[in-house]
């Protein structure tokens, strides 16, 4: 039998990440990474989340990101009608709370400049959600609250972590917006996740089928936040500044690649909890296999210290 050292060494040296019939993807990878997956309701130790996730030698993540211009659709006000001043890359919602900025990217379509943050989900938190009305697939989810790295403390800044697929779609409905999906409404199809014309994350990822990464075709150790960056955790959204696409209809999205996995809108069923989700981008613990083609695929219901959102409009 392969011990899991056996195994991670094999990852690592072999760069296995996903299989390319499209499917069965990244949880090699995450295993070489040291992140724990964890469900609710999973026989995982830890079973509420995952704030156990270690940094140890993660190679072999996936995706990318990259995005468009600068533009704000038109849900939210504008940064100064908050209570509690927005940044630039944040607009108000409804005079309510901040939320991270839309940008329009080719393709007809918005995309969040940021991954959500902890301060903005703290904020919708203390709007007292109600959990009722949620999908029937989302039906057992009966918190809101993330499982670890809360409350924010002095991270309000970084992206939040340790929500599962329920979460970060009810989240995107509260603000007008909705999980990235497919271009022009619905999921993207399980299989399309690396086709522009469908998959919102991936044509802003990759300019439009341009770019493997984000910023360009080379992979760059320290333009995006993954382990050779050596940060060795989340960074605040948008400081790593070169993590972008140059690509006109592309510029103004952050961290596409690296810092956190996001979820996406795409799932095998959408029945229940354990449907198998595809999350993208890759996170702080993934080196060079961080393209915006490769993806992750969990159960909907996983949360772990690694794994975040955002979402698109409309």
């Amino acid at each position: 039998m392969i011990t899991a050292g056996q195994l991670r060494s094999f990852i690592l040296s072999a760069g296995i990440m996903r299989y390319d019939s499209g499917i069965r993807l990244a949880f090699l990878g995450a295993l070489a990474a040291g992140a724990v997956l964890v469900g609710r309701g999973s026989s995982e130790p830890g079973g509420n989340g995952g704030s156990g996730g270690s940094n140890v030698g993660g190679r072999g993540g996936t995706t990318g990101g990259s995005g468009g211009d600068a533009g704000v659709g038109g849900s939210g006000g504008t940064t100064s009608s908050c209570p509690n001043p927005c940044n630039s890359l944040e607009e108000c919602w409804n005079g309510q709370y901040c939320v991270a900025k839309k940008v329009n990217v080719t393709g007809g379509y918005a995309i969040d400049a940021t991954e959500v943050t902890r301060d903005q989900y703290a904020a919708w938190l203390a709007t007292n959600p109600s959990t009722s009305g949620q999908p029937s697939y989302c039906s057992w989810n009966a918190d809101f609250t993330p499982s670890c790295e809360w409350p924010p403390g002095a991270k309000g800044n970084h992206p939040v972590v340790c929500v599962d697929w329920c979460e970060a779609y009810a989240y995107c409905e509260a603000v007008g917006k909705r999980l990235c999906g497919q271009i022009g409404g619905g999921p993207t199809p399980y299989l399309h996740y690396q086709d522009v014309a469908r998959s919102q994350w991936y044509n802003a990822c990759s300019s439009g089928g341009q770019n493997d990464y984000p910023y360009g075709d080379t992979y760059s150790e320290s333009t995006c936040n993954g382990y050779d960056a050596g940060n060795g955790g989340t960074v605040p959204v948008g400081s790593m500044s070169g993590c972008e696409s140059s690509v006109p209809g592309y510029t103004g999205v952050y961290d596409l690649s690296g810092n956190v996995w996001e979820w996406e809108d795409a799932c095998n069923e959408y029945a229940e909890e354990w449907d198998h989700c595809l999350a993208r981008g890759a996170s702080f613990g993934f080196g060079s296999f961080m393209r915006c083609i490769d993806v992750y695929e969990t159960s909907r219901n996983a949360r772990y210290d690694r794994l975040g959102f955002r979402c698109c409009a409309p």
